[in-house]
């Protein structure tokens, strides 16, 4: 299950940053790259990602991204219009998962966790 998140509305033309969410499967890791340039963001997220497997799951203007994982495994993705609320949405959207079977924690639903964040420069 893949979830995602529209882009972040702004208020002006001129966009202030740009931001890139990269997600690499095999390596179990996900990474940001911000720049003032789309595709500026775009590379430096994909180098810093630093696998074969690498895909861009989330870009966002003028704002923040956050990319979460179940106990489960599965992967989610949001904006917000803060790091906390970026986050929040995030976790909210993969809801509570048990970790696969066998496991020799715990089989209680857990929430998602935070795996990486970022906001643009302009955002406080």
């Amino acid at each position: 299950m893949t979830l995602s998140a529209g882009l972040v509305a702004t208020a002006h033309a001129d966009p202030g940053g740009f931001g890139t969410l990269a997600l690499s499967r095999l390596r179990n890791t996900a990474v940001a790259g911000i720049d003032s340039n789309k595709v500026t963001a775009d590379a430096a997220a994909i180098r810093d990602c630093a696998s074969y497997d690498c895909e861009i799951v989330l870009r966002f203007t003028d704002g923040c991204g956050a990319v979460a994982q179940g106990a489960d495994g599965t992967w989610g993705w949001a904006v917000g219009a803060s790091l906390d609320e970026a986050q929040q949405n995030a976790v909210a959207g993969l809801g509570q998962s048990a970790p696969p079977f066998p496991d020799l924690g715990s089989a209680q639903p857990v929430a998602a966790h935070v795996v990486t964040s970022a906001c643009t420069k302009n955002v406080q």
